[in-house]
């Protein structure tokens, strides 16, 4: 079987998963961040070289939860020459 017709259905529910999360905040640029401990990013895979939302999760320094989206590019891009 084609491992791309596994792994689409899981990246499109991945994709689908983090959009719906209400309480993740997208970076805009010149936004003052208050991040005191990064706990966890999480990038969605790809095959291809392309722009992907990740999310940071981390403690500001009130010490409360907070998740931020924001562009990256994918773990493709550093293994092409």
């Amino acid at each position: 079987m084609n491992m791309r017709l596994i792994a689409l259905p899981l990246l499109l529910a991945a994709g689908l998963a983090q959009a719906s999360d209400n309480d993740v905040q997208p970076y805009r640029y010149g936004n003052q961040l208050d991040v005191e401990r990064v706990l966890r990013i999480d990038t969605p895979a790809s095959l291809r070289c392309e722009l992907v939302t990740a999310v940071m999760t981390y403690r500001d320094s009130n010490d409360s939860l907070r998740k931020l989206s924001y562009l990256t590019t994918s773990e493709a891009c550093t293994r092409q020459n």
